[in-house]
């Protein structure tokens, strides 16, 4: 079966865990990786390379949220120290299955930005934390 369609634009999701309401999140970054390990041995007459476990790092980038009809809140991502579910999502106009990478992360280096013509952002790092291989499910 040919490729027909490109993930462009806007369409694209980030499931957030408990807590991550506090962000709306507008741009991510991932990136997937391999480490690759030197297994070169004496006698070899070429390198031997071997890839490790795949890993997931990268970063939200999104507009901060309150509620203002609540009390204080506590319980935000940023705050946790525990691993949480992220569904980061890229689709066409036609489906929302399209491309998927999942993992349970911990999220870091939170960053508050305010300036004078009236933009907040909020931006944060996560990374694969749990042992397990993040899930890509990619529809080709």
């Amino acid at each position: 079966m040919p490729i027909n369609t490109y993930l462009i634009g806007n369409d694209g999701n980030v499931t957030m865990p408990t807590g991550g309401d506090v962000i709306k999140v507008k741009t991510f970054a991932a990136t997937l990786a391999r480490p690759e390990s030197d297994l070169t041995g004496f006698g070899d007459t070429g390198k031997r390379r071997r890839l490790g476990l795949l890993d997931l790092t990268g970063s939200l980038n999104g507009v901060p949220a309150i509620d203002s009809t609540a009390t204080a809140n506590t319980a935000s991502f940023f705050v946790s120290t525990a691993t949480a579910a992220l569904t980061l999502t890229l689709f066409d106009a036609a489906s929302t299955t399209d491309a998927r990478i999942a993992a349970n992360c911990v999220f870091n280096n939170f960053a508050f930005n305010s300036d004078k013509n009236g933009e907040s952002t909020l931006t944060c790092n996560f990374a694969n934390a749990d042992g397990t291989a993040p899930v890509v499910t990619w529809l080709v």
